[in-house]
């Protein structure tokens, strides 16, 4: 999907895929990356935008174990400290092609073993490259 200028508020409801990939696609601001950089966004129990978004920039092509580890820490904390019952939106943005990648896929993989290790959900996990915004799939781990 080509980038779109949709935007979001605190309190707007992420109802359905179309609209979580549209708040990807807004997270990441509608440009071509030139560095790496993930960003994280909390949703409410009820799927909500809460504001809380971070960006995490010069973050590794592939994350080793203690980046997993320091990211799902990261996320946990927050989500039970601030966000109980919410879930976590995670954007790639990198340079280069839009296909998904080796380095996307060891992302998925590591957040994705995160979240079942300690007990948060990831509402998504998307990649910004190439001008385009994709969602990355359980089957897009490995």
């Amino acid at each position: 999907m080509d980038l779109t200028t949709a935007s979001f508020r605190p309190g707007d409801k992420v109802a359905d895929d179309a609209a979580l990939l549209e708040l990807a696609t807004f997270l990441c601001g509608g440009v071509l990356p030139r560095q790496r950089v993930l960003t994280l966004a909390w949703l409410d129990a009820d799927d909500r935008v809460t504001g809380i978004a971070v960006p995490v920039r010069d973050v590794p092509d592939r994350p080793s174990d203690d980046d997993a580890a320091r990211f799902g820490g990261v996320i946990a904390s927050v989500t039970q400290q601030s966000v109980p019952g919410g879930s976590v939106v995670a954007m790639l943005e990198r340079p280069g092609e839009r296909s998904v990648s080796p380095a996307d896929r060891a992302w998925n993989d590591a957040l994705r073993v995160q979240a079942a290790e300690r007990g948060f959900r990831l509402h998504g996990l998307f990649v910004a490259a190439g001008g385009a915004v994709r969602p990355l799939a359980m089957d897009d781990a490995g």
